[in-house]
């Protein structure tokens, strides 16, 4: 892929994590803490999950609202070090609460995604 080709994914991509990664930001600066990171991460998998069974084929979409918003929104880097920094019982609440509930509610978007998608083709 030239660069060229590349222009208009990259500007998606850029502008849609913009607004993912001022959403999280403001979001933990409201309520500060690791407990919002894992909010933060868990509603951002459902979303994503959802996404994955919704968007059609058009890339720019997919790219835009999974990799820019849904990408800035959501934070594994900030999760593992939060984790690291905590004492050993906090920490392994924290892994357990984040990456159970992140995993379901990815399924449970991806659920109600294919259904919203059958529900439409139905009605069409």
């Amino acid at each position: 892929m030239c660069a060229v080709s590349l222009t208009k994914p990259v500007a998606v991509v850029a502008l849609g994590g913009a607004l993912g990664a001022s959403a999280r930001f403001l979001l933990s600066e409201l309520w500060p803490g690791i407990w919002t990171v894992l909010l933060i991460n868990v509603v951002g998998s459902l979303l994503l999950g959802y996404l994955a069974e919704t968007v059609g084929p058009d890339r720019l979409w997919r790219l835009f609202l999974g990799v820019g918003v849904l990408g800035g929104f959501t934070t594994f880097s900030t999760f593992a070090v939060d984790a690291v920094r905590e004492d050993a019982v906090t920490a392994t609440l924290y892994v357990v609460a984040t990456l159970i509930p992140a995993l379901l509610a990815a399924r449970l978007g991806m659920l109600a995604g294919h259904r919203h998608r059958l529900a439409r083709k139905a009605a069409a």
